[in-house]
């Protein structure tokens, strides 16, 4: 089977593999989060550091995906994607023969640096395969696909823990046969007319930021950010607030978080059918509505009751109408010789809100209690709803 492009035909193996591509994205945090105390034992590691087998990834990401993003215009994505697939891969596979804590943490910085190009250099190339409604449904298939690797990879990482924390980290090699299909499957999408024409990185770096004054793009950075910063409100104190307020099971946790990945997955999918009936600026508001309701309904449940799946549910929704709606918006604002820089940028947003929720909440919970803060998130989202629907 072939599908149309704006570049000519190509197979629907394309596709698969760019969507892969955006599945093993998630893979950084959420296949080693499950096992990260085994981990840490193996290593004799004290608790306290143990975190930092997920920040130093993170860390790595948010560092290195502006440099990524002009390797991607000025080298071309397939280059560029093979040699992240192939940093991910070894780099993961090196981990399993670590000797101490500290080679793992460098091991993990290099890692990360892979996995941090992933996404953008899927979004890139479905950016430049295609345009108009097909565009908007092929982001909310990878929009989708990464929700869903969210609540599939975190178990899998559960179940390969159990047996060997090793075994966590051996999955990573199958990056480089990713890297393989990626090499003899995906076109370079990148042409010469759209390479970046300078006389130097300074003055590409110039563009880039004339590019990042421009109202809408910078508008649209922002809500990345504050997306996955209400993301990670969620995923990172839902779990306690289960056990600690309703005397939740870990099991239900997990269900939960995992629930709501599933809604979102399933809505992003129907993108081109919601965008049928909204704009983007309606769709992006009615996500962070449903988003603002599931905050703001957690704290009134009664105590122990299976209602509060309400509450998943609403946010599940809420971030696969929102998820696919701005992946769609980046890649048809960015100009075609920056395209890569720019998605790389609304990436590296993402990984700022990440780091940003569990900060600001931590310290909020200094002064108050998960109740309040919950409604003080439900509240931010429902402002930035307002503010969405009714800016110019």
């Amino acid at each position: 089977m072939v599908l149309q492009t704006d570049k000519g035909n190509i197979s629907k193996f394309v596709v698969m593999i760019l969507l892969l591509l955006g599945a093993f994205g998630v893979m950084g945090g959420g296949l080693v989060a499950p096992g990260l105390p085994t981990i840490g034992a193996a290593f004799d590691a004290a608790e306290e550091h143990v975190g930092l087998i997920l920040s130093i990834y993170t860390l790595a990401a948010a560092l290195s995906l502006p440099v990524i993003g002009y390797l991607i215009d000025f080298v071309g994505r397939k280059k560029v994607g093979v040699v992240c697939l192939l940093i991910d891969g070894c780099a993961g596979l090196a981990i399993v023969f670590a000797p101490n804590f500290s080679t793992l943490l460098i091991l993990r910085f290099i890692q990360g640096i892979g996995i941090a190009g992933l996404v953008p250099i899927a979004m890139t190339v479905i950016g430049d395969l295609f345009s108009g409604d097909k565009r908007l449904q092929l982001m909310g298939y990878l929009s989708g696909t990464i929700s869903l690797g969210a609540a599939v990879i975190p178990f899998i990482g559960g179940v390969l823990a159990s047996v060997s924390w090793k075994l966590v980290f051996a999955v990573y090699g199958l990056s480089i046969f990713l890297a393989a299909l990626f090499y003899f499957t995906i076109p370079e999408t990148s042409s010469k007319s759209k390479k970046p024409k300078h006389d130097g990185v300074f003055d590409y770096v110039s563009s880039l930021f004339s590019t990042l004054k421009i109202k809408k793009i910078r508008n649209v950075m922002i809500h990345s950010l504050i997306l996955y910063f209400l993301l990670y409100a969620l995923i990172t104190y839902l779990p306690i607030y289960l056990m600690e307020a309703h005397g939740f099971s870990e099991i239900f946790n997990g269900i939960a978080l995992s629930g709501q990945a599933v809604f979102s997955a399933v809505l992003a999918s129907r993108a081109t059918f919601i965008a049928d009936h909204l704009n983007w600026r309606k769709r992006a508001s009615l996500g962070f509505a449903l988003i603002c309701g599931s905050f703001l309904t957690l704290p009134y449940w009664p105590e122990g009751s299976y209602l509060i799946s309400f509450s998943f549910i609403f946010y599940g929704i809420g971030m696969g109408i929102v998820s696919p709606t701005i992946y769609n918006r980046v890649t048809r604002l960015s100009p075609p010789k920056l395209t890569g820089s720019v998605i790389s940028i609304f990436n590296t947003m993402k990984y700022v809100g990440m780091t940003m929720a569990p900060l600001v909440i931590g310290l909020s919970l200094v002064f108050t209690d998960l109740n309040v803060v919950f409604l003080g998130v439900g509240i931010l989202s429902g402002v930035w709803a307002w503010f969405t629907l009714i800016s110019k």
